[in-house]
């Protein structure tokens, strides 16, 4: 006699999301990804987990999962709006994903329309998003103008193989202790004003 054995409940992720996008999002922007489109209703296209659900499910802060919305959004690939309680205050989001994203999905001719877009912009709680750095008015200025003091775990860092990081313009970072690197392999001093600039 045959068994039947019933379909799981499953979330469909588009190959383009991993060939082309996860590059760009990394594993923390496509978990994130992963977990928001795990939520989405099939038959009414709602979609809306809280910050603080998603963070939960991953074991990351809210604060990670707004930068990734942001990231995922700025790359077209979700579409979180805001959604409002009935006494105004703000709810969870909805998210739209995008055509390319829900290709799958579409195939299945559900027929049903994604809800109304409300607004714009995503708030999630009450407490406003976090500002982006990235202003036109930015002042450059170099390193040696940072207090660089060492700290005693970087002084006292035996600067692990598996921790360094070597990145563009020469620049070399121990992931055990955060400190910058010199050609070899031991903590920068920085009594010489520095040829690097970093963002304010």
């Amino acid at each position: 006699m045959a068994t039947i054995t019933p379909i799981k409940p499953h979330t469909r992720i588009d190959n383009e999301i991993i060939d082309d996008y996860l590059p760009q999002i990394g594993c923390y922007g496509y978990t994130i990804y992963s977990v928001i489109k795990r939520y989405l209703n099939q038959k009414s296209g709602q979609c809306n987990p809280y910050y603080n659900t998603i963070a939960r499910k991953i074991g990351v802060d809210r604060g990670t999962v707004i930068r990734y919305v942001k990231k995922l959004k700025a790359l077209g690939l979700i579409s979180p709006t805001f959604r409002f309680k009935e006494d105004g205050s703000p709810s969870s989001n909805q998210y739209n994903f995008s055509a390319a994203a829900d290709r799958d999905e579409s195939n299945k001719g559900s027929g049903t329309e994604p809800p109304p877009l409300v607004a714009e912009d995503n708030q999630g709680s009450g407490t406003e998003p976090p500002k982006q750095s990235s202003s036109p008015n930015k002042k450059e200025r170099t390193i040696a103008e940072v207090d660089l003091m060492p700290t005693e775990k970087q002084k006292t860092c035996p600067h692990p193989p598996s921790e360094i990081v070597f990145l563009n313009d020469n620049i070399t970072i121990c992931h055990h202790c955060y400190g910058l690197l010199d050609e070899n392999l031991q903590l920068r001093q920085e009594d010489k004003p520095a040829e690097r600039v970093c963002a304010a």
